[in-house]
């Protein structure tokens, strides 16, 4: 009787673990703004075969890309609700929300991708993820955006005179509204799948972006002319719903990280054959490619350091830009 009891015991706690291990099995929608062979979906569908992987079939990764779910502030506002599993978005797009963005979307920052990526793994990529999940989101990994430069379809810019009189299509970011007010342009922030057709019909003068965006998207088409001025090293981040990521239990959580990381790292070397990729096609089609050290950055540089000042007003932040600055 005793061990008929213990056995009956032992075939309920293997029901329920059983039940339980159904219960984790899912479908985790993301969403893009992007196109399937853009590298950051690719990685995003890398991810769902690694975690499906990890997890013997019970997840998978659905990825909703061109923009089906609508632009990147709308995608942001949903995970942020629970409405919406996972999001790649720009870091940009988070300056208005999250005071650690902000600071990284500040022009002129970084000197160089390694630099960049040495800061987001320390303390300040720490402080970054916890301002994140106060807003409702969680950040799985960072995705490399390479660099963001300037184009423009009647001129190069190759001095801060350049943009006086330029309308500029810039992201939702306060940072980049002023910096381009600053340099004498207007700022037009637009939604990213609307920027090819303002320089089509001439609506806008000039955009800024990374190289396989500028390419991919078929903006280089009409902005003839692509300044490599480097501007912004700020990456993409992979969001998860807090909401979402609070239901699952450590063992689902450290799946999920395990193949978000694997996917970075793939998303890495995908990054860097899609850079070259692009700079070979805009050269072939023609641009006008005006490299780093054949323009003055110095006022433009200039007036984007100024911007510092309006936008670092808590001391310890200054500090925190010093300490940035100071570890180039």
């Amino acid at each position: 009787m005793f061990s008929q009891t213990i056995c009956l015991r032992l075939w309920g706690i293997a029901a329920l673990c059983s039940m339980n291990a159904a219960a984790f099995a899912a479908t985790l929608v993301s969403a893009d703004v992007h196109k399937p062979d853009h590298p950051v979906v690719q990685s995003q569908e890398f991810l769902g075969k690694a975690l499906a992987e990890r997890t013997k079939g019970e997840w998978q990764v659905v990825v909703k890309h061109s923009g089906e779910l609508g632009s990147e502030s709308a995608v942001l506002e949903k995970v942020r609700k629970g409405e919406l599993d996972m999001a790649r978005i720009n870091m940009g797009v988070l300056a208005d929300t999250v005071p650690a963005a902000k600071l990284m979307s500040l022009p002129y920052l970084f000197r160089s991708r390694e630099h960049m990526w040495k800061v987001l793994k320390g303390d300040f990529g720490k402080r970054l993820g916890r301002e994140l999940e106060a807003t409702g989101a969680v950040a799985l990994t960072f995705y490399d955006s390479g660099t963001r430069s300037f184009y423009s379809v009647k001129k190069a810019i190759r001095t801060r005179q350049d943009f006086e009189g330029m309308r500029v299509r810039v992201q939702p970011s306060p940072v980049y509204k002023d910096l381009i007010t600053g340099l004498g342009g207007t700022p037009v922030p637009l939604p990213y799948d609307k920027v090819v057709g303002a320089l089509r019909d001439g609506e806008i003068d000039a955009a800024e972006n990374n190289l396989p965006s500028y390419v991919g998207s078929e903006h280089y088409k009409y902005a003839r002319y692509l300044s490599l001025d480097e501007h912004s090293m700020v990456p993409e981040v992979l969001l998860i719903s807090k909401k979402a990521w609070d239901k699952l239990g450590a063992q689902q959580q450290a799946h999920l990280s395990g193949a978000a990381e694997a996917s970075a790292e793939f998303m890495g070397k995908l990054w860097a054959a899609k850079e070259r990729e692009s700079l070979d096609a805009a050269r072939k089609a023609g641009v006008t490619i005006v490299e780093k050290k054949q323009m003055s950055l110095t006022g433009i540089e200039g007036a984007a350091t100024k911007l510092y000042t309006t936008y670092i007003t808590d001391p310890a932040d200054l500090d925190t830009v010093i300490k940035i600055m100071q570890s180039r």
